[in-house]
């Protein structure tokens, strides 16, 4: 219950504060999921990410206060909360002191660098569902799906990120993560530099609105999201969400806590409606303490030779009230529904679904297709034991996709993807996937995955053309963070990752193959240290 008080409480006045968001890849969100499977935490919402550090840290208190509910018989919840508050140690001492909204400037130039090795073997998927429209991508790193499209060669990669932030006048953010990847132990190969989040946050009360490049995961996935995902960069968007959970007004107020997510932007030019525009927005209600559901809409419009519109209809494609049509400027369009149910009188089982349909049934169901939008359904969902064991450090998940065909794609050039990458599942169209994860806390630092999968695409729509299927295996190892070489301030953590897949009929041809991929990457943050002035 404090946890709604707090969430609430947030939202009042037109007080501000600091907004950078968390990388996805950081360790705090294997610790706050792992909170919240251990009942500690009321008010998480992981169905949109990232999250902010002064959400982190709220949730952080939310389950200091919670602690003494919950029985902790191997010490994991104690111990999780009392790392994450050693990784937050600013923002937490803000919530309780209650002056997130009365700061000075302040810099940190260290919030988290990473040094990393990637080794990658075995060809890379394409996609341009076999010839039907105009859909083109490219796999990135094999194995390594849901990275911000951090690019490497076949072979061994080095990859360097830094990720700083600055506040500003108590309201204002600057963030920002660079990155190097690519060979650059081997002559004749550049590594690509890149930009790969970075943005600018103005907050006024809860909201916090940002124009930038940066990450946005929608969803209940754990192995890939089906509608904004991580496998593409992030592309130039404005944007607007809400800090911390807050409620609807009037009876709305029953569907509990709730978290939003909106965004308009702009994708590339290396297609034939160069540079469409594109919008989204995400809910996520908590009704019930065991029960989340959302619900996520996303149109693209717009681009070169698509553009035919006056500014009636630019807001009414933007707004999804008026979808256009092929003849003045035509529109791909996206919605979703997912719901999470959890039982925890059976070791916090938790059951969750997702659909998300494609309105592109013009030209596949003659006549009556263009009033018929998202029936072009693609399906996931899971079935996950956070408690296998009775300590709470054993998990179990399944989770599988079913992928459409036309997912993705469309009859022009507004199809899901970004500089060559698909912006949401990686396996992309006409194709399943199915894993089965077992996890293990050796101890209460160190969380062991190993996870067998099996795919396939295309299905039973070609004719003429080779089935692909592949088989395998992946393991990972978080180690998380903890004081470096005796240092009370400077954190180090691991994280290891290693897969092996054999596959049949590769991109629909005869090559059969086996794909390989290991990652190391020593990430280091010094939570503490920063320059205060004003």
């Amino acid at each position: 219950m404090t946890g709604l008080v707090i969430a609430t409480a947030a939202t009042r006045g037109w007080a501000s504060t600091y907004v950078t968001e968390i990388p996805l890849d950081d360790a705090i969100y294997v610790e706050l999921d792992t909170l919240n499977n251990l009942g500690v935490l009321d008010t998480y919402i992981s169905e949109i990410r990232p999250i902010s550090r002064i959400e982190a840290a709220r949730l952080v208190v939310e389950a200091q206060d919670n602690l003494s509910r919950v029985a902790d018989p191997a010490g994991l919840a104690h111990s999780l909360v009392n790392d994450l508050a050693a990784q937050l140690p600013q923002e937490v001492e803000w919530i309780k002191d209650d002056r997130q909204d009365n700061l000075g400037n302040v810099f940190y130039p260290l919030e988290r660098i990473e040094a990393g090795y990637v080794f990658s073997s075995g060809q890379r998927r394409t996609f341009n569902n076999n010839g039907v429209g105009p859909l083109h991508a490219v796999e990135a790193t094999p194995l390594l799906a849901n990275d911000d499209d951090l690019s490497t060669e076949p072979g061994s990669n080095e990859v360097g990120r830094l990720a700083m932030w600055e506040g500003l006048g108590s309201f204002f953010t600057v963030y920002g993560e660079g990155a190097v990847a690519g060979p650059l132990t081997r002559a004749g190969q550049n590594p690509r530099l890149d930009l790969l989040t970075g943005a600018g946050v103005v907050s006024w009360g809860n909201l916090a609105l940002s124009f930038g490049k940066e990450e946005m995961v929608w969803g209940t996935g754990y192995f890939g999201a089906l509608s904004q995902g991580a496998n593409a960069a992030p592309f130039p968007a404005l944007r607007l969400r809400n800090i911390h959970p807050t409620y609807l007004p009037g009876f709305l107020r029953y569907l509990g806590p709730m978290r939003f997510d909106a965004f308009f932007g702009q994708l590339d030019g290396d297609r034939y409606f160069a540079h469409p525009w594109l919008d989204g927005q995400a809910l996520v209600f908590k009704p019930l303490p065991t029960v989340e559901f959302g619900i996520d809409h996303a149109i693209m419009f717009g681009g070169r030779h698509n553009d035919g519109y006056n500014w009636a209809g630019f807001l009414g494609r933007a707004t999804a009230f008026d979808t256009g049509n092929p003849t003045v400027g035509n529109t791909n369009s996206r919605g979703g529904l997912f719901v999470k149910a959890y039982f925890p009188h059976w070791r916090g089982l938790q059951i969750y679904q997702e659909t998300l349909g494609e309105d592109n049934l013009t030209k596949e169901v003659p006549g009556i297709g263009r009033f018929l939008p998202f029936l072009s359904v693609s399906y996931q969902g899971g079935v996950y034991l956070p408690r296998l064991s009775a300590d709470g450090r054993t998990t179990l998940r399944f989770e599988y996709a079913v992928i459409e065909s036309n997912y993705s794609n469309h009859s022009d050039s507004l199809y899901w993807a970004y500089d060559n990458r698909l912006m949401g599942y990686p396996l992309g169209p006409d194709s399943s996937r199915a894993d089965l994860a077992l996890q293990r806390w050796v101890d209460n630092r160190n969380r062991l995955q190993g996870d067998i999968f099996y795919t396939n695409r295309a299905g039973n729509t070609l004719v003429g053309w080779h089935r692909e299927q592949s088989g395998g295996m992946a393991v990972a190892l978080w180690r998380l963070p903890k004081p470096f070489l005796g240092s009370s301030t400077f954190l180090g953590d691991i994280q290891i990752q290693a897969s092996f897949e054999y596959v049949q009929n590769l991109d629909f041809t005869t090559v059969t193959g086996v794909r390989t991929m290991l990652s190391i990457t020593f990430a280091f943050s010094d939570p503490i240290t920063s320059l205060h002035w004003g």
